[in-house]
């Protein structure tokens, strides 16, 4: 109670600090008279101490992560020494002596990709399919597919079961149409028995929608192995996560030399609309220096506010981490790739774990937290750059056929099409001695064990994290530049009187850019320290976002959401 009343002076600079304890007369002059917060006392800048004890948590932190690093790379680079590389993922890396960053590795690794038949057959959800099916990772099940054309008669044997069967159980319309050398959900159509009979879809505007996309090309930033690929589509069961963020629970395992360094709940970056929701998983050897099975895995993530749909989804998560990432093992060393993403979805009863697609060569964010654990999660892109360079110049390498062959895939150019189909079939291997299999145990985990874990069910309205104020917008004072007032993140709810939304108290200095924007105070039931009682507060809007209410300091501090 005595912080709320308190100015908040939390930054370290002396000008900053003289600026909010200035008098603010225009500000003054924008507030009703029964609400203008009292007048601060002036304070020179001299009064405004900083510590020098702060500068050694930062050394000392600095000296443990760079302590970590070295621990983290010893121990990959013991992966690369004992893994064999498939000869289609070499890279040149010219001469220039200097470790390059991540960006420019990725670059190298989808120019260089071009007539690279296990990177094409990985682009090819088609033949990818077929060789997981003989590496037994459980995976969603293809109900059509086609390349170049349309054949319309199994597409009309498809669509009249569906309808068939659909009239008693509309979970039948729950399909996925999606082409097989695009990216990025091109073309891709996500049904509902609503959107079928709305739409007024019928095997006719399937095959034209198809055709439209098959004559598409895959974007000019893509890799030259996905822009050579033969154009095909897929239909497939749709995967419903139990927690509805409209969009299935997916998880990016993303695997260096054959062990999995972290999974991706991918949201965007920081500065997305959801950016914050991104969420890794990162692996936390329980011994320094070693890579084992029983390696913990910490979430780094810096979501704020109440979300029951991200809690849970994040436990989902980390109780099925340890099968996904021995399944991402198990895809990237039967492949050959040192540095390779396996997507799974999760969250499903009826489907359990799955796996989506793969892909090489991927430019999403990497995150770690710091040491010692406090603070905003540092970029781990410049690890896993050095982790892949040093270790190339470590692992063993194999013809691409070595590693195809035990997959069931043929010894032949994927170029080299057959009746417009790739050059490269894949056959069903049933000699033991021959190919290559996921763990049973690894399986079981994926289908069982991570069924009974998604018995919890959270509607999409439980998905969605209340709008708070993080952080009240810069305010200028006459010949002083702006700065940016910052608050602690504590919030107190708050039991309207009145009818209207929960409100949640926010330290907040109004300054010009506040307006009012009700004449008549809002009476709520405040919970204090002694007890609830009603208090009334004005609210104040920020014009930039007007959905945000602010009050001014001199009375209560809320913010309504």
């Amino acid at each position: 109670d005595q912080a709320m009343q308190s100015p908040c002076l939390h930054s370290h600079s002396r000008d900053a600090a003289a600026v909010l304890c200035r008098e603010a007369a225009p500000m003054h002059q924008m507030l009703p008279s029964a609400v203008a917060p009292r007048r601060l006392p002036s304070v020179a800048p001299q009064a405004v101490v900083v510590p020098q004890a702060v500068v050694v948590p930062q050394v000392l932190a600095s000296r443990d992560m760079s302590i970590r690093q070295n621990a983290d790379v010893l121990a990959w680079q013991k992966a690369a020494e004992s893994f064999s590389m498939n000869e289609d993922f070499d890279i040149d890396m010219g001469a220039s002596g200097r470790l390059l960053s991540l960006p420019e590795l990725v670059k190298l690794m989808k120019d260089q990709s071009g007539g690279k038949r296990t990177i094409q057959a990985l682009g090819d959800k088609i033949i990818l399919s077929r060789m997981m099916e003989n590496l037994n990772v459980p995976q969603m099940p293809i109900m059509f597919s086609t390349y170049r054309n349309v054949n319309k008669d199994d597409l009309e044997e498809l669509v009249q079961c569906i309808e068939k069967e659909g009239e008693d159980d509309p979970k039948v319309y729950d399909i996925v149409v999606k082409p097989t050398h695009l990216s990025s959900g091109a073309g891709a159509l996500i049904f509902s028995k609503d959107k079928w009979k709305k739409g007024a879809y019928n095997a006719q505007k399937l095959a034209e929608h198809m055709e439209e996309y098959l004559a598409k090309k895959a974007h000019d930033s893509e890799s030259e192995a996905l822009k050579s690929l033969v154009p095909g589509f897929i239909v497939q069961p749709r995967y419903r996560s139990s927690v509805e963020f409209n969009f299935p629970l997916e998880m990016r395992v993303v695997t260096l030399f054959g062990k999995a360094r972290m999974g991706i709940w991918w949201w965007g970056r920081h500065k997305d609309p959801k950016g914050r929701r991104t969420t890794w998983l990162v692996r936390r050897p329980k011994v320094q220096g070693e890579l084992g099975n029983d390696d913990a895995w910490e979430a780094v993530h810096e979501h704020i506010g109440t979300n029951k749909g991200f809690e849970v989804a994040l436990a989902l998560f980390k109780k099925t981490m340890p099968a996904m990432a021995s399944a991402a093992e198990a895809i990237s060393t039967a492949v050959g790739a040192p540095f390779l993403r396996s997507d799974f979805f999760i969250g499903s009863m009826d489907w359990g774990v799955r796996l989506n697609e793969v892909a090489y060569g991927s430019g999403v964010d990497y995150k770690q937290q710091p040491a010692g654990g406090a603070g905003k999660p540092v970029d781990d892109a410049p690890v896993i750059a050095r982790i892949l360079q040093e270790g190339l110049a470590l692992c063993q390498r194999q013809p691409s056929a070595n590693f195809l062959s035990k997959l069931g895939a043929s010894d032949a150019a994927y170029e080299s099409s057959i009746a417009g189909e790739p050059g490269i079939q894949v056959e069903a291997v049933s000699s033991p001695s021959r190919r290559v299999r996921l763990a049973s145990d690894c399986r079981n985990e994926m289908l069982g064990a991570a069924r009974s874990s998604c018995a919890i069910d959270v509607p999409s309205s439980g998905c969605e994290t209340p709008r708070y104020a993080t952080y009240m917008p810069s305010f200028r004072h006459p010949g002083i530049a702006q700065f940016p007032v910052q608050h602690p993140p504590r919030y107190a709810r708050y039991q309207p009187v009145l009818p209207g939304p929960p409100a949640y108290v926010r330290p907040v200095f109004p300054g010009p850019l506040a307006v009012p924007v009700q004449a008549q105070p809002v009476q709520c039931r405040a919970p204090l320290l002694g007890g609830v009682r009603p208090v009334t507060m004005v609210p104040f809007a920020h014009m930039a976002t007007p959905n945000i209410i602010y009050a001014p300091r001199a009375v209560q501090r809320i913010v309504v959401s």
